[in-house]
């Protein structure tokens, strides 16, 4: 399955949850309609048609995950933690700038000795971590 048509079909909120559901264990029609909460069968054959590739029919007539859609639900996952982390990375860098800034002004020698250095290790461990063990900006 092309990467294009893998993001569309993992394009909508409901088509994420079918996958997480389908990960724990195979699910009828009638159990993915109840479990997802839609009233409509049109509308979740509509999404189950959508994901084509990624989910299909055991020999029980319930819907599973195939390799691709793990690998989707995979996919997904890791970018819903890189995007957490990255937020994360730059609002420690702010509050860095901006505690530092604040001190500089108002308390120069605090700053020098105490704020400086510690806020100056912090964010140089955690530029570290982010950057190089977490690897936050190698998806861009």
């Amino acid at each position: 399955m092309p990467a294009d048509e893998v993001f569309e079909a993992i394009s909508h909120p409901l088509r994420i949850k079918v996958l997480k559901l389908l990960a724990a264990k195979p699910r009828s029609f009638s159990e993915l309609k109840r479990e997802l909460g839609v009233e409509s069968s049109g509308k979740l054959d509509f999404h189950l048609k959508k994901m084509e590739g990624l989910v299909a029919l055991d020999e029980e007539g319930k819907y599973t995950l195939t390799k691709e859609g793990y690998a989707a639900l995979q996919a997904v996952e890791t970018i819903k933690k890189h995007g957490w982390q990255r937020r994360a990375y730059f609002l420690n860098l702010a509050a860095f700038i901006l505690v530092n800034a604040y001190t500089a002004v108002k308390h120069p020698s605090l700053w020098l000795a105490v704020i400086l250095p510690v806020t100056g290790a912090w964010i140089a461990f955690y530029s570290y971590w982010s950057i190089v063990k977490r690897k936050i900006f190698k998806a861009l």
